[in-house]
């Protein structure tokens, strides 16, 4: 983990790619991981991950607005399940449906914050259950750190932009679904979550469908046969 920190500290975000994200997993002896930049919905934006695994869990979160790294983000404080077997099928409904389709049996998150600056959050995944050890936990702790303060860094506004691009199809639909319902962002985005939730598909998979218009969410909230396929007028909403 000293070798990655000293790394990081040189080339600081340029050196956040899959490849790098790969290596801090093998350290801390998970599966992989993915870092997340807050946002207006406290789980903001993906900007990092390890594998297509951690990014689909980020993104799960994402869609349910549930699972540890929104309550890491929500309140700033460490979310450590060994076994999510063990997890009241209350603390995350939605989540926890639906982390075995992912494999998921252990999720470690760390929130990326000094004192009330709120930057992010670091979640880490197992296929099996078990506990971080002492060293990993402090490793990750330490990593945690380090991401921050890269984060709240001169390089950060660059980062910023690059990874917002994740997402940037998801603020684009939400925006065509609120003008077309009428309704005001927060609901469209809910609607867009359910139906994503609903048809068991990434959030950004549907995003992209409804910007491209082959995809259009009934008035009324209710999915029926043909109401959201087939070809739409090129000029109206999503």
């Amino acid at each position: 983990m000293a070798a990655l920190l000293d790394e990081l500290a040189l080339r600081r975000t340029d050196g956040l790619d899959a490849s790098f994200a790969r290596r801090c997993a093998d350290v801390l002896g998970v599966d992989g991981l993915a870092v997340t930049l807050s946002g207006d919905d406290s789980f903001g934006e993906l900007v990092w991950a390890s594998d297509p695994v951690s990014a689909r869990l980020d993104d799960l979160q994402f869609t349910l607005g549930e699972g540890p790294g929104v309550d890491a983000a929500d309140g700033g404080v460490l979310v450590l399940d060994a076994d999510l077997h063990l997890v009241p099928r209350s603390r995350w409904p939605g989540f926890l449906s639906a982390a075995g389709t992912l494999g998921l049996r252990a999720v470690f998150a760390f929130p990326l914050q000094i004192g009330a600056i709120q930057v992010g959050v670091l979640t880490c995944r197992r296929s099996t259950p078990g506990r971080l050890d002492a060293t990993e936990l402090t490793d990750a702790l330490v990593l945690a750190d380090a991401l921050t303060l890269t984060l709240l860094g001169d390089v950060a506004h660059g980062f910023a932009e690059h990874a917002s691009l994740h997402r940037a199809e998801v603020h684009q639909a939400t925006g065509m679904i609120a003008a077309r319902l009428g309704v005001t962002p927060a609901v469209a985005l809910v609607r867009l979550r359910a139906h994503a939730y609903a048809t068991e598909r990434p959030i950004v998979d549907v995003a992209r469908d409804i910007v491209a218009r082959r995809l259009r969410l009934p008035a009324d909230g209710v999915e029926r046969d043909g109401d959201d396929t087939g070809p739409r007028n090129p000029d109206g909403g999503g």
